[in-house]
């Protein structure tokens, strides 16, 4: 989701400063407004550094996320993030007019199973640990501190783009559709006859992108959380078929399995794709999240976030999912990441 937003943003005008470990985005090289900086967020020293000559920073979009094995874990590495951030950016002497950061449907408990839907930002916390509350906690203490402005939005789902991440649906899916393909087996959905006929939700990391755009400036944004998702929502078992279609394969009843289970012999197979098809090398441990797939799998409640608030605001966008799964699909594969 960074990299849609730091395309948006070049795109639109912005002079744009992007921060990450690796280096920087493939799409914005060469661009004259757009500068790389390498900093590992865990490291405050790594970030003060990095930071020191950021003192012209004025606008900042948040979306950095560290996965941990537990909820608990999680929440200590991502809060430290944002404020290693934020308070490098003060120490370089930055005047900041907005933070906009990105948080997500975990907000309203959705992980832990069924839950008050359509989810609304007016809802009550539940009972944690999750990290977004103790981030949502910090931006405002220190925008308070700080007299700087501060947005949250809550994508749920993401369809997009993005080597390594682990919360990235759309490549996991992919993956599983083509190597189920090179093995000769219908497109079974993997997961629970539940998930199967639930109504789920999704963003489009260029619509998440376009709303990131207009909270750096909306006044209707100050001080507000907002979710976005694409406006619709869809069932597996209609998507499914957009999804066999695009690999022209046929489907066969569900079958429910661990995706981590079944995809973890599946390496040197990919490795063999790779090579047929002159694919892209990307390693099989980043091309897809087999436990996030799993997740999703798992997920045989209804998740569905209203998103009136965001478009009383002001933001209107919104996307078909069907049509957003499918532009990603074609991007992979016009970018040699799939077959």
């Amino acid at each position: 989701m960074g990299r849609a937003a730091a395309v948006q943003l070049a795109d639109t005008g912005w002079d744009v400063v992007t921060v990450a470990r690796r280096g920087p985005v493939d799409a914005l090289s060469g661009r004259k407004n757009v500068r790389h900086v390498s900093a590992d967020l865990l490291d405050p020293g790594s970030v003060n550094d990095a930071f020191s000559a950021l003192a012209d920073i004025t606008h900042v979009v948040y979306a950095a996320y560290v996965e941990m094995p537990t909820m608990k874990a999680a929440v200590a590495p991502n809060t430290a993030m944002l404020v290693n951030m934020l308070d490098s950016l003060s120490t370089a002497g930055a005047n900041l007019v907005r933070v906009v950061m990105v948080g997500g449907g975990k907000s309203y408990g959705e992980h832990l199973g069924s839950y008050k839907t359509p989810a609304k930002e007016s809802d009550p916390r539940f009972l944690g640990p999750i990290f977004y509350n103790d981030q949502e906690d910090a931006l405002k203490q220190r925008a308070q501190e700080r007299d700087f402005s501060w947005t949250v939005l809550r994508p749920d789902g993401v369809f997009g783009f993005s080597a390594g991440s682990p919360m990235n649906i759309v490549n996991g899916l992919a993956v599983f559709a083509a190597v189920s393909k090179e093995q000769g087996v219908p497109l079974r959905f993997p997961g629970l006859p539940g998930t199967w006929k639930a109504l789920h939700q999704a963003t489009d990391s260029a619509l998440l992108a376009r709303a990131i755009s207009w909270a750096l400036t909306a006044e209707t944004a100050h001080a507000e959380a907002f979710n976005i998702t694409n406006g619709d929502n869809f069932r597996w078992n209609q998507l499914w078929e957009v999804l066999a279609g695009f690999f022209n394969m046929p489907t066969a009843e569900p079958q429910p399995m661990s995706l981590v289970e079944q995809m973890g012999d599946k390496e040197d197979l990919w490795h063999g794709m790779v090579a047929k098809n002159g694919l892209r090398p990307t390693p099989w441990d980043t091309i897809a999240s087999w436990p996030f797939v799993d997740g999703w799998m798992a997920a045989d409640w209804d998740m569905v976030q209203s998103t009136v608030k965001i478009r009383q605001a002001g933001f209107h966008d919104c996307v078909d999912s069907h049509e957003s799964l499918l532009a990603h699909l074609r991007y992979l594969r016009s970018n040699r990441y799939i077959p």
